[in-house]
């Protein structure tokens, strides 16, 4: 039986043209992946290698692309030392055959292993070449004719389309011409026409939609630049399209993007934010994140103190800490996403000059990482080496990181601390707290420990933000909450007295 079932896990880097010691880019959390970041920072690289990285499906109408048709070597660069490894899943047949690894690597004039050796699976590169119209690579000059044919999924690739421009398409076709030359067409209005009369964002959107719905299952598309030529609006309506097809048939499309309104699709889209220390070498991988935590790494700051979060919650229950404090207007809060990229950012910062642990906090929800030995163990991956001062950037590491401390009687997430703080409470005089608690004590069970909060939001019928930090002042009538905010207060306590007085009466004092 065929190969089956293939999934990209993740990719490694020890060192790929601009890209060095690169610890981990993950591709399985969702069927599409956004990869951002600046020019010049890898992007285009980890598509070039994901694409090298398989041999064709043995029958398949697909490219079989080999590392020198993107690292092609010249005088300047032999790409020899090149080193990268991928982590990918398949069935052959009955069998399951899970977390495989295949290491590549260029020592001398040959890539190991050999091309025949590696994974197979569908593969299809679309790249930037695609944007430039057809009728400037056209270098036929005299009349074009071809033989007109109904495209195969034309009725459910046309209305895909026309989704995307707001079009009522009448035709898609495929045109036959001299020497094998093949244009995609459409038909809008009642009239025809090729690929060599369409704009440009409509010719790459065409070729973006017929490579996905013809794929097979399983496949992987690898798209650079999928934002070029397309306003955000047409760009939100193309994702959505995507990620229902990937999960129709079981794809996982990677691409590259600088279009930050790709932030608001989270739930359809894994983002990975791509940061490159020069000085190091180091490449980062941050997950899920905003590029505020990437700002942070150029050395910007326009606060003393600064907050890095998980999450909203998590961002709500740190704003309550500082109002409390008077410290707002002398603190900065950013979102990390995933807890994992609590060390990553904070060795980012280290390696890149930017670290302070004075002045910087890692605050962690506390469900992971909670032990001292699980945060050594986290450092001592982002910051490797057994060197003297490479134990001190570790320590450096751990030094600025604190965590909410869950409590006994529920899970350790904060939005079940602070739903079970919340229903555990007494009649209170103030009746809009008094809403949250009965919404709080509704609520029994839920499929998601986020629910535990999002339910009671949601109900509320308020704003996202409005109703966290309503959350979070409820639960702070908690006798459970001192202890649960501990680590975080100590840390802010510590730091109010020099940087309340440096501000002078910009900051009122706590009464």
């Amino acid at each position: 039986m065929p190969v089956s079932q293939q999934v990209t896990h993740s990719l490694s880097i020890k060192k790929l043209k601009g890209i060095s010691a690169l610890d981990e880019i993950r591709f399985d959390e969702k069927p599409l992946t956004a990869i951002l970041g600046p020019n010049g920072c890898g992007k285009s690289t980890i598509l070039h290698a994901l694409a090298c990285c398989y041999k064709p499906v043995e029958g398949a109408d697909q490219q079989n692309w080999q590392f020198r048709d993107f690292f092609t070597p010249t005088t300047d660069a032999t790409w020899a030392g090149s080193s990268l490894k991928l982590v990918h899943s398949h069935r052959d047949g009955a069998n399951q055959h899970p977390n495989l690894t295949t290491e590549y690597r260029k020592n001398a004039d040959r890539w190991s292993p050999r091309y025949a050796n590696r994974p197979e699976r569908y593969v299809r590169f679309i790249g930037i070449k695609s944007c430039v119209p057809r009728i400037e690579e056209e270098t036929y000059t005299s009349a074009i004719k071809y033989q007109t044919e109904a495209h195969a999924d034309a009725a459910l690739i046309m209305a895909k389309m026309g989704s995307v421009f707001n079009r009522g398409y009448n035709e898609l076709n495929i045109h036959r011409a001299h020497a094998g030359r093949r244009y995609l067409g459409l038909a809008l209005d009642g009239t025809r026409y090729s690929a060599l009369a369409m704009g440009a964002g409509e010719q790459r959107v065409l070729e973006i939609l017929s490579a996905v719905f013809n794929a097979p299952k399983y496949g992987l598309i690898l798209i650079d630049e999928l934002d070029l030529l397309l306003h955000t609006a047409a760009l939100k309506q193309l994702i959505g399209i995507l990620f229902q097809r990937a999960q129709d048939k079981s794809l996982q499309i990677v691409f590259t993007t600088h279009r930050e309104a790709i932030l608001e699709l989270k739930d359809l889209v894994s983002i990975k934010h791509i940061h490159t220390v020069k000085d190091v070498p180091k490449t980062f991988c941050f997950s899920n994140t905003k590029p505020d935590a990437l700002r942070r790494l150029t050395g910007q700051q326009d606060r003393p103190l600064e907050i890095f979060v998980e999450d909203e919650m998590a961002l709500a229950i740190v704003e309550y800490e500082l109002a409390r404090l008077g410290m707002k207007r002398v603190a900065n809060i950013t979102l990390y996403g995933a807890a994992t990229n609590c060390f990553t950012l904070a060795a980012g910062l280290i390696l890149s000059g930017g670290h302070n642990v004075d002045n910087q906090l890692f605050l962690l929800d506390g469900d992971l990482y909670a032990t001292p030995e699980l945060q050594l163990e986290r450092a001592n991956a982002v910051l490797s080496g057994t060197e003297a001062h490479a134990a001190a950037r570790r320590q450096r590491c751990l030094e600025g990181i604190r965590k909410l401390c869950a409590q006994a009687g529920a899970l350790p997430a904060p939005e079940p601390q602070l739903h079970r703080m919340i229903r555990e409470l007494p009649r209170q005089q103030d009746e809009g707290v008094n809403e949250i608690i009965d919404l709080a004590v509704g609520i029994e069970a839920v499929d998601d420990t986020h629910s535990f909060i999002e339910l009671i939001v949601r109900t509320l019928n308020v704003q996202r933000p409005v109703g966290l930090n309503a959350i979070a002042k409820a639960a702070a009538l908690s006798p459970s909450w001192e202890p649960y905010v501990a680590e975080l207060r100590e840390w802010l306590v510590a730091r109010r007295a020099n940087f309340i007085e440096d501000m002078g009466a910009m900051v009122p004092a706590v009464a």
